[in-house]
């Protein structure tokens, strides 16, 4: 991105550009007219103007502050404006609620599929979770009773079934529980996420039962603000749990430059580091990468406090909660964490970064 040049660069300049104008005069007019020279030379190139640019920048960058509900900060102001990639969540890019777009059993009815996956997915509150107990309850689907039941983060959901292991979620961690996924299911899985579809899978055993597609609208608010990102060349990357296909649709549709999918959160956190040390300054809006990102973004509802503070404030507000104050803490350490912001939505953000002081 385009760094804008230091004011004290131009005051150097012009009184270098000033002694060099009063040493013409004084070679060509003798030293009565060399010193009125100098100093008109110098309070003509003064960067007045440039100054008062950069002062109306910074009072606009934090009227925008203020007006996406956050309190300027001038440490991450300078981190804003610095910002050449920007780590997206999938949830940020959704709007509305998902809904069950399609139902795909092998060997079984749909409602023994649903019944299956609303019995794993009981006591898990992830969206789609709630959506496939929602829809089996408005189906009047009798549940089967479990004799134990687990929420994997980031995989899914697991349950033991007349001794028989049930599994709910991404299709590659079902496979590396020893789930069979049938040739027929793995192309239908591929054509869905294609379509843009979130797709998970459901196992019993040794076998995937069936697959359960999700759908959900696109955010336009976020797409314009990708936008305005993109056209700022900064550089947008979406981190997703799920399959690559998927990823890259929902990376087309809203105009995202680059995709990472089907990752751990180590992998990506081992990214964000790599990235790093090649120089990127990084906005992550994506949950679990605080400690990799040089500014964590929290996008909050309307009726939350809005933050904007270095790292020494956020250290110093939390104190309470940690083992460690900002006190005891040392410079290397504090400097290691990033600061924080939190907005309302994701418009105004195209709006901050780039902001020249």
């Amino acid at each position: 991105m385009h760094r804008p040049i230091p004011i004290r660069f131009f005051f150097f300049f012009s009184v270098a550009l000033a002694i060099a104008a009063g040493l013409l005069w004084l070679v060509l007019e003798g030293p009565e007219s060399a010193v009125p020279a100098a100093l008109a030379t110098w309070i003509a190139a003064l960067p007045v103007p440039y100054a008062l640019a950069c002062l109306f920048a910074d009072r606009a960058a934090r009227k925008a502050l203020a007006d996406a509900g956050a309190d300027a900060n001038g440490d991450a102001l300078d981190l804003l404006k610095d910002v050449d990639t920007v780590i997206l969540r999938r949830s940020l890019l959704l709007a509305g609620e998902p809904h069950i777009k399609e139902l795909a059993p092998e060997g079984m009815t749909q409602s023994a599929l649903l019944a299956l996956a609303a019995s794993a997915e009981q006591e898990a509150e992830h969206p789609y979770a709630r959506v496939i107990c929602e829809t089996a309850e408005n189906r009047m689907l009798r549940l089967h009773r479990l004799a134990a039941a687990n929420v994997v983060p980031h995989a899914g959901a697991e349950a033991l079934l007349t001794r028989q292991a049930l599994r709910v979620g991404r299709l590659d961690w079902l496979e590396d529980e020893g789930a069979k996924l049938s040739a027929e299911l793995a192309t239908r899985a591929d054509q869905l996420s294609t379509k843009g579809l979130a797709v998970i899978g459901v196992s019993l055993g040794r076998r995937v039962r069936g697959l359960i597609a999700f759908e959900q609208d696109l955010s336009e608010d976020a797409k314009a603000a990708i936008a305005e990102l993109n056209r700022a060349r900064v550089k947008t990357v979406l981190f997703t749990s799920g399959s690559r296909r998927y990823g890259m649709a929902l990376a087309k549709a809203m105009g995202i430059a680059e995709v990472k999918s089907g990752a751990s959160p180590d992998d990506l956190a081992r990214e964000l580091q790599l990235r790093k040390a090649r120089g990127s300054v990084i906005a992550s809006l994506a949950p679990g990468f605080e400690s990799s990102a040089d500014l964590v973004i929290d996008i909050a509802p309307q009726d939350t406090p809005h933050l904007i503070a270095s790292t020494a404030a956020i250290e110093a507000a939390t104190s309470q909660a940690d083992a460690k104050t900002a006190d005891e803490k040392s410079g290397a350490e504090l400097a290691a964490e990033p600061a924080h912001l939190q907005l309302a939505s994701l418009t105004p953000l195209s709006s901050l970064i780039g902001c020249p002081r």
